[in-house]
């Protein structure tokens, strides 16, 4: 049996077989593209190439902690500011770093050395020196530096001096937390667990209702350092700043405290919590050696 159709003769099971091949091609058509949108970060991608390359989105990653400041591109640490050099410093080191005078900062920095170099710490120019098993640079003189040791590993320290454009501004937790502060305008504790995070703090919860999450000042000016910044929350939020080094905390308003320490309100805390935790903190800051 024929049919007639636009003057053409097709046999009905030809037909059929056109239609199914159709349909197929449609399907096939429509689950390309639906590949295409689950994937949206293949957007911009060039289809006029035979071949191309499947991306699939990634989660973000998670930093590493930084604990200490890091060397910028390359530094050199010298016996004091425009001295004479003592080691140069490969990118992104980590260091110490005291509070910066005149645009210098006092630094040092701990290396790997052997038994026989914990014996006899005498270490020559042209030393390469490693931190934590990583390349780090190079000593520029001959000297004899303090040794130390936990029973697992040894090291030496270096202190010195290098300039403040030597240093990552946003490895200076001071630094980097009024740009995170700016940038991320929820004050929960869960808000803050990224920076708790990337710098390491630790959690304090003395003076309670508040947990503290903080971090010691370098060491180099005193063995027996204090805090340096720590986030006040109570009630899961952040209510204030503690430090002990110079900073502005956009809305918020200051406090002297004990032993040359600051305290950075935020705006609409009640005055009755800001005069407890200035007594509470005051009381336990000058009981501490």
């Amino acid at each position: 049996m024929y049919i007639t159709e636009n003057q053409y003769f097709y046999p009905m099971h030809l037909k059929e077989k056109i239609c199914y091949l159709a349909l197929a091609v449609l399907l096939l058509s429509c689950d390309q593209k639906s590949k295409h949108n689950k994937y949206d970060n293949e957007e911009g991608t060039d289809t006029t190439e035979t071949t191309t390359k499947k991306t699939t989105a990634k989660k973000p990653a998670v930093t590493a902690p930084v604990v200490g400041e890091r060397v910028s591109g390359a530094a050199i640490v010298r016996t004091g500011p425009d001295g004479d050099p003592i080691v140069s410093l490969l990118d992104y080191i980590p260091v110490r770093c005291a509070p910066v005078k005149k645009d210098w900062y006092p630094v040092n920095v701990d290396f790997d050395i052997t038994p026989e170099e914990f014996s006899k710490p005498i270490f020559r120019k042209g030393r390469k020196i490693k931190v934590n098993g990583v390349a780090a640079g190079v000593l520029q003189r001959d000297i004899k530096l303090p040794v130390s040791t936990n029973g697992q590993k040894m090291w030496a320290t270096i202190n010195g001096y290098t300039e403040k454009k030597n240093i990552r501004g946003g490895t200076v937790v001071e630094t980097a937390l009024v740009s995170y502060l700016k940038q991320h305008k929820g004050r929960s504790i869960d808000d803050m667990q990224p920076f708790i995070h990337n710098f390491k703090l630790e959690e304090e919860t003395t003076l309670k209702p508040y947990v503290l999450y903080f971090n010691y000042e370098s060491g180099i000016d005193d063995p027996s350092p204090l805090y340096r910044l720590a986030l006040v929350c109570q009630g899961k939020q952040l209510i204030a700043v503690l430090h002990a080094r110079p900073m502005e905390v956009d809305g918020s308003t200051s406090r002297r405290l004990q032993r040359n320490f600051t305290v950075n309100f935020l705006n609409g805390i009640d005055k009755s919590l800001k005069e407890d935790f200035a007594t509470k903190f005051n009381k336990f800051i000058t009981s501490v050696d």
